[in-house]
Formats: structure tokens, C-alpha cells, sequence
């Protein structure tokens, strides 16, 4: 009869012995992830990736901010940092949107001048397809040290036949003074391109001012000003010499 309590007190002590393990491998395992989730979240809000905090209200990217700058054009930059319309801008953002879109910015290169020419872009790259337009240009600005581009929130307007980006940039001199050259991509969705004959894009800078990339619309293809392709249905050679085609016959 000892030796069956005996048995029974070990099996039980086994038993318990397991069981605590089992809950400090639990314990261990909730532990490994709130760590992670709590580097995930610093990483998250060191690198400004998917949110701003502004008065403990968190807004996501491109969310505007009503009550940063008492009520001024202010929305959440991809970086974490809210940007906002200066109050000397000669345009207003009230139609823009940021709906169905992406959009990136990075430095390019560092300019020998002492002032950047803000009064306009370049248009780099220009693609179409499955109602996803991809607009790739470069402008002038001012950066950080270390290849610093300025911090910036990038919109677009859709009109009756084009489409108008912008891009909201902090200028603040105190934190960049060097003049220097970045890139913008704006990836916007659902953009239908379905019987229009002409179709736009244009850049408008903080200013108000215009800058059409001058490209052309043909056969539902995007080409940039310059391009050449062929035109199949008619059997030709076609240049395009924004926003008009010229085409030879083959």
C-alpha cells in the first residue's frame, strides 16, 4: 500500500512538474511575442511606417489632421510626420483626394545651386494597365543632410479628362537646407481610360502652377511625349508628340 502512494505521489509530482513546464513555456512564448510586437510597434513609429500621433488620436497615412495648426491643410505624411499647407500657398487642396492611391518619395541627388526651382516636374516614367496608372517623376527641393529627402504627402485630382498630382512638402529650413533633386511615384487604382479620346496628367506645384507632362492616349495605351510605337490596327509607325499621335504608314 506505501509503495502505491508512493507511486501515486511521484506520478502526481511528474504531473506537476509537466504542467509547469507547459505554463513557462507559455509564459515564455506570450512573452517572445509581446516583444516582438513591441519592436514591431517601435520600428513601426521609428521608421513612421502606417500611422501619426497627434494629441493621442492616431490617423493613418494620409488621413488629414483637423486640429494640428488650428485647422489648417494638415494630413499624415508615409513617414509618420504630419505635413500641412503653408499658409502662403497659392493653392488649396480642398479637391484633391488620396483614395486607391500609393505614393513614394525619395532623394535622388544633392544639387550644386542655392535655391531649388519649385516651379516645376519632370515626368520619368509613365505606365498603364489594368486601370492602374503609375506616374514616376523628379523635382527640385530642398533635403537634409545624409540623403534626407524632405517629408511629403502626395494627392492627385481627377478631372473629365486627365488626372492632376500634387504633393504636400515640408519646408521647413530648419531641417533641410541643402538643394537637391527627388523622386516621386504615385500608383493610383480604378483609373478608366474607356472611350476618352484625350487624357492628361499634370503636375500642379504648391504655388498653383501647371505643368502638363504632355503625354498621349492611344489605342488605351499611355505613351510619354517622344515616344514611338507601333499602331497594329492601322499597321504604322506612330510618334507621340504630347498630347497629339503622328503616324506613318508602314
Amino acid at each position: 500500500m506505501d509503495g502505491f502512494f508512493l507511486d501515486y505521489g511521484k506520478i502526481y509530482f511528474d504531473m506537476a512538474k509537466i504542467k509547469q513546464r507547459n505554463w513557462l513555456l507559455l509564459i515564455t512564448f506570450v512573452l517572445v511575442l509581446s516583444s516582438l510586437g513591441v519592436l514591431f510597434a517601435m520600428l513601426q513609429r521609428n521608421l513612421g511606417i502606417g500611422f501619426c500621433v497627434y494629441e493621442g488620436v492616431e490617423y493613418s497615412v494620409n488621413d488629414p489632421v483637423p486640429e494640428y495648426k488650428g485647422g489648417q491643410d494638415c494630413i499624415c505624411s508615409n513617414s509618420g510626420d504630419i505635413v500641412c499647407e503653408e499658409e502662403d500657398l497659392g493653392m488649396s487642396y480642398e479637391n484633391f483626394v488620396n483614395d486607391d492611391m500609393s505614393f513614394r518619395y525619395s532623394f535622388r541627388n544633392y544639387l550644386d545651386k542655392d535655391q531649388p526651382d519649385l516651379s516645376g516636374a519632370e515626368l520619368v516614367d509613365i505606365q498603364y494597365k489594368d486601370s492602374l496608372l503609375r506616374v514616376v517623376m523628379e523635382r527640385e527641393s530642398l533635403c537634409g543632410d545624409f540623403n534626407e529627402p524632405p517629408v511629403q504627402a502626395g494627392m492627385y485630382k481627377l478631372e473629365d479628362e486627365g488626372i492632376v498630382l500634387t504633393a504636400i512638402t515640408n519646408r521647413d529650413e530648419s531641417m533641410y537646407s541643402r538643394v537637391c533633386l527627388i523622386g516621386n511615384t504615385f500608383e493610383i487604382q480604378n483609373v478608366s481610360l474607356v472611350d476618352i479620346s484625350r487624357f492628361s496628367v499634370s503636375y500642379q506645384n504648391d504655388q498653383g502652377n501647371m505643368t502638363n507632362f504632355r503625354i498621349c492616349l492611344a489605342n488605351g495605351n499611355i505613351y510619354s511625349n517622344g515616344d514611338v510605337f507601333k499602331d497594329s490596327e492601322n499597321n504604322s509607325i506612330c510618334t507621340c508628340l504630347g498630347p497629339e499621335v503622328e503616324c506613318e504608314e508602314l
